[in-house]
């Protein structure tokens, strides 16, 4: 079973915003993770987050490529290309 476009952007401006401790309005895919103050550990709360919502798994590497990203478009556009869905 896929992952629809629309649930991922979903779940990840959610579990961004938790993470960042912002308001969800303030999430959106040309926000700056630097203008949230994403780090490497709120990285980690993402990736587990979308991992636990939409059940799926994420390859290891995945935090790595996620700290590198600028924006929440990018945050998406890096946990699609990962994304692995349990069969």
């Amino acid at each position: 079973m896929a992952v629809d476009d629309e649930a991922l952007e979903s779940a990840v401006q959610a579990a961004v915003a938790r993470a960042c401790e912002v308001d969800p309005e303030r999430v959106h895919r040309a926000t700056r993770l630097a203008d949230l103050g994403l780090d490497s550990l709120a990285a980690a709360e993402v990736i587990t987050d979308v991992e636990i919502r939409l059940d799926v798994e994420f390859p290891v590497g995945a935090l790595r490529t996620l700290t590198q990203a600028e924006t929440v478009g990018d945050v998406l556009d890096r946990l699609r290309a990962g994304l692995v869905v349990p069969g």
